[in-house]
Order: C-alpha cells, then structure tokens, then sequence
C-alpha cells in the first residue's frame, strides 16, 4: 500500500482509519482503529473566517481545559479540520461503546462545529498530499502527537470532558440503585444544582486562599474552567465575561490570553444552552466533588483542613458519611458493639455462675424450663 501512495497525490483519494475485511461496509468491518471529529468550523459563527491555524490552536487550548489528550493527527482538509485519536484496535463486539464515545467527542467539539454525521465507522478522510477538487488546496497533517491510546482510557476521557458519567461511573450508579431498590429506600433529598456549584465555588475559594491567593502553576487553567464552569450554574450572575476576567487577573495571572479566552467562550456558549430535568443532557458540565479533587491534587488532609463541602476526595467523602452514620445511629440510641456486649453479653455475665451449674447444663435447662433457684449471695 506504501509503495503505492505516490499514485493516489495527483487525484482525490481517500482511506478509512478504521480496517475492513472486504469493502467498505459495516458488516466487513474487522477491527476499530481510531476516534475522530470532523470540524466544519466555517458553519461556527465565532470561527467563520477564521484561518485553519487560529482554530487548530483554540481547539487544543478547549481540549487542555476539558481535560482531554491532544488528538494524534491534525489533519487540514482543504475545507475544514479534522482531529484524529489513534487507538489501540478493538473488536467489532465493542462498536456500540465506540460509536457512544463518538457521540460524546462530537459534543465536546460542537462549538467549534463539529459534523454531527462524521460517527459512523466507515467514514474515510483525505489522503495528506492530495487536492481537495473543491477548495483546490492540499491536503496537509498539521499537528498531532501521534501517540496510540487504550480506547477504554481515552473514552472516559472523553466523556468527563462532555460532563457525562464515564463507564465504570455508570455501573457503580446502577448498583446503587440496585441496592437501594433492594432496601425499600426512597431516594435522599440532595442539593440542587446551584446550591452545589455555589458550594464549590466557595471551595474554590478556599483553595485559592490556601495557596495565598494565587494558583500554583500547573493548576491555574484548571483551577479557571472550575470556577468559570460554577459561574454557569449560577443565575446571579450577570456579566460572566468580566467575573471570569476578574477572577483569572486575581487568581491565575500567569495564565496565557488564549488559554483564558478559551475558557471565556466555552463559559459563555455552555450559559446560553437552557437548563434541563436531565443533570446529562442540559449541556453544561456536571463534575463530580472527587474528580475535581483529584485535578487539583487536594488530598483528604488538605480538605479536611480547608472545610472543603464538594471538592473531597472518595476516600474522605466515605469517611465523612460513615462518621455521619455512626452519629446519627448515636443520636437515636444505638450503642457500640463494646457497650452492647458489656450491657448483655452472656459470656461476661455468666448467668450459669448463681446456680452454680456449669454453661453447658445451663443452657440445657434454659431450653427445657427447668432452671433451678438461683444459689444464695
């Protein structure tokens, strides 16, 4: 196939990352090799115009905040860009997992206008050094790191950066629904969404004052798309632009003006979307407590220090819950295992002692109703 390339530069030719046995059709597929976006950002209003370069650069400043890996291959198609993640080969059995971390890729990349029908695993791309006959301009790799991922990786990834629950997220919530169906349990009463994001901006917060007031580096475009992401969930908030502005001046000043722009126009594309009785499908971005802790290296000490509410790590929200459970049982008479055992253990009592027969007969006569008189003190 290499020797052959040189025949395909002169015309439109294409080829499909994915691999088929015969044809280009999804019953030949054979394996699954890569995750993609197609960028038609000349449909975007904010990037219309816009040369591929500036948008090549914005998008992997949004993908850095989102937390996702820069993809393997930037590919400039002569009219739009495209954003490849190379992947190491799964079987056909997984392509409705493939095709759900397609879905989710295409809504991390909407703003930048991304093709809603690039998701399917036959899609082909242009060959780079080829024309594309429409624009007459060539076809050119642009970027790219060229690294390889494990799929099941990359789309948790993916899908923390979409705001929606990764894989293992969405079992361990069916056990415990699962559990609590079992236990007749009605479902608690919690926070609602602006309760708990003006809880995490006040971790924020207190966070940043752990730090003197300014972001380590290495935390700040973090510590930013946290607190622009806050203000999203927040209807006081009037000028979300200067707020973001302001708090990055402040916080993170460090920071450069693209990484901020960045996270100012997600902020203000994700505040424009309406709320939704879903918490996944409201468009905005739904972190949990523990994955921020662990973005910004806060350790179990460290929020038991600053009263962190949201921003604990697993192993600290467990403890607090279980600590929680043992007052509440305290508060409704429940006593330890030690206290109980001293109170009405009969091994420490030794109940067979007054009638002066041993445990054995004891328990024997207990059973049958013939216990005698207890012996004299």
């Amino acid at each position: 196939m290499i020797a052959q390339m040189p025949h395909f530069v002169d015309r439109t030719s294409f080829l499909t990352l994915n691999r088929f046995w015969y044809g280009r059709k999804l019953k030949s597929l054979a394996s699954l090799n890569a995750l993609y976006v197609d960028l038609d950002y000349f449909h975007a209003p904010q990037w219309r115009g816009k040369p591929p370069a500036e948008v090549q650069s914005a998008f992997a400043a949004h993908l850095l905040i989102s937390g996702m890996p820069q993809p393997s291959v930037f590919l400039q198609t002569g009219h739009g860009l495209a954003a490849i993640w190379l992947i190491v080969p799964i079987p056909i059995s997984a392509l409705p997992r493939w095709q759900g971390a397609m879905g989710a890729l295409i809504d991390v990349a909407a703003t930048f206008g991304a093709d809603k029908a690039c998701k399917d695993a036959a899609r082909v791309f242009r060959i780079p050094g080829t024309l594309n006959e429409k624009s007459h301009k060539e076809v050119r790799v642009s970027g790219g790191t060229a690294e390889r991922h494990r799929f099941d990786d990359l789309a948790d990834l993916i899908y923390r950066a979409a705001g929606r629950p990764t894989r293992a997220e969405l079992q361990e919530r069916r056990t415990r629904k699962s559990k609590k169906r079992r236990a007749n349990a009605a479902m608690p009463r919690g926070l609602t969404q602006t309760e708990r994001f003006r809880l995490i901006r006040d971790d924020l917060a207190a966070f940043r004052g752990a730090h003197g007031g300014l972001i380590p580096t290495g935390l700040r475009n973090t510590w930013l798309h946290f607190h622009a992401t806050c203000l999203t969930h927040l209807p006081e908030v009037m000028d979300l632009e200067a707020e973001i502005l302001s708090a990055a001046q402040g916080a993170t000043p460090g920071l450069e003006r693209i990484e901020v722009n960045a996270i100012v126009r997600q902020a203000i594309q994700k505040a424009k979307l309406f709320t939704n009785a879903s918490l996944w499908a409201d468009g905005r971005y739904h972190y949990k407590g523990a994955t921020m802790a662990e973005r910004l290296g806060i350790t179990p000490d460290l929020a038991r220090n600053l009263g962190l509410k949201q921003m604990i790590p697993e192993e600290e929200r467990r403890r607090r819950k279980a600590e929680a459970e043992r007052q509440r049982r305290a508060a409704n008479g429940a006593k330890s295992r030690d206290a109980y055992l001293e109170a009405n253990s009969a091994s420490r009592m030794k109940p067979w002692a007054a009638f002066g027969i041993g445990r054995t007969k004891y328990y024997e006569l207990k059973r049958v109703g013939m216990l005698p008189e207890p012996l004299a003190a």
